[in-house]
């Protein structure tokens, strides 16, 4: 009876790898309902998580859908140059409603990298070192200033134990490992120099995802930068969208090659296929954006809020589709795992059959198998 019941709760277990109680004690968080689903959402001043936190304080964003079906992933996203979270919250919560907790993160971004490092002797080794500075805030470049405290890495790290803390049965404590994040559980992501940033994160770490809105903008002329070449996150894990009317969209297209994003098939527009679009890992959409092709608008049509597409009845968002499939389309890797996950299941069940005394239907039926009985219809004799 012990194997039987050590049997069953295995099962109960693997069952259920895939959901969690969030619990509904989310009481500090807004509650919006954009598209139906209860969705709640924060805002963390930065120097709340740490003080020694004194640049860049627009505040942290954070959401949470208690009602979906977690992924047991973060998805990490930053905004562009000079931009804050709060202009990006259209991904986020579409992230949000897939079941990934979600952080929209504030960081030292009120220098253009592209501007500082486009004209130097040798931009390649600029680009790389004030990102690096910018990651880890050890000082590399004399273009930017940011120390330990108000590094990306610090930054996410106190805002995780933070709402560890003040929310511990939200789950916000599996993205730590120690005093780190833990990168394995984390999809990456953000928006022109924030996807830049992204990018560095997956160069130096494996992370689950990597979701590229209108990045890697960083050029050499009109191609990407040595540094994206190298990456310990594979090739597969990336995902890109970008407009082709962007100003910057050779360096980036040239970028996503660099990567290795092409091997998976040609880029696709959105607005003229449908998901799996192929399943390529390259979106390249020419819809109009709000405010039409003026400025930079093109550029941030991706995932800007108010730049991004509408639908034909003024709605948001055109790009809805585009959006959560970059965000839950399959790897390989991940393949395997929900494979491996079904065989477990399966084998779990063939062995409560033979462990439990009784199945249900005999119980209620009043039969008793034997083992050999048990062991012969559960397929091992």
């Amino acid at each position: 009876m012990v194997v039987g019941l050590a049997a069953f709760s295995a099962l109960a277990l693997a069952c259920n790898l895939d959901k969690e109680s969030v619990g509904p004690g989310l009481l500090s968080f807004e509650r919006t309902q954009a598209s139906g689903a209860p969705l709640f959402r924060d805002s963390v001043a930065p120097q709340a998580t740490d003080p020694a936190i004194d640049q860049a304080l627009d505040r942290h964003y954070v959401w949470l859908d208690t009602t979906a079906r977690s992924n047991h992933k973060l998805f990490v996203f930053m905004s562009g140059m000079g931009q804050h979270p709060a202009m990006f919250q259209r991904v986020p919560e579409e992230a949000a409603r897939l079941g990934y907790h979600v952080i929209g993160l504030m960081y030292p971004n009120s220098v253009s990298i592209a501007t500082v490092c486009g004209g130097q002797p040798d931009p390649n080794t600029c680009y790389e070192k004030v990102h690096l500075e910018i990651l880890d805030g050890v000082d590399r470049s004399p273009f930017v200033n940011v120390n330990q405290a108000n590094s990306i890495v610090n930054r996410l790290t106190k805002l995780l134990q933070f709402l560890a803390d003040s929310f511990p049965d939200q789950g916000w404590s599996r993205f730590l490992a120690g005093d780190e994040p833990k990168w394995s559980q984390i999809a990456i992501s953000g928006h022109s120099q924030g996807g830049g940033q992204a990018a560095m994160v997956a160069k130096l770490h494996v992370v689950a995802r990597v979701v590229l809105f209108s990045s890697v903008a960083d050029s050499v002329g009109r191609q990407a930068p040595s540094w994206v070449a190298t990456h310990v996150t594979p090739a597969d894990r990336y995902w890109g969208l970008a407009h082709d009317r962007d100003g910057s969209f050779r360096p980036i297209r040239a970028g996503w090659d660099s990567i290795g994003m092409a091997a998976f098939g040609p880029a696709v527009a959105p607005e003229t296929s449908a998901p799996p679009y192929g399943f390529t890992h390259m979106l390249v959409t020419d819809l109009v954006p709000q405010g039409g092709f003026v400025g930079t608008n093109a550029h941030g049509s991706p995932s800007n809020d108010v730049k991004t597409p509408l639908n034909p009845d003024g709605s948001c968002c055109r790009l809805r589709d585009a959006w959560r499939y970059l965000l839950t389309a399959r790897t390989p890797d991940e393949d395997d795992a929900e494979q491996g996950r079904e065989q477990l299941v399966a084998l779990l069940h063939r062995l409560l059959l033979v462990a439990m005394p009784e199945t249900l239907a005999d119980l209620l039926s009043g039969n008793e198998d034997g083992p050999h009985d048990r062991a012969a219809r559960a397929g091992f004799i």
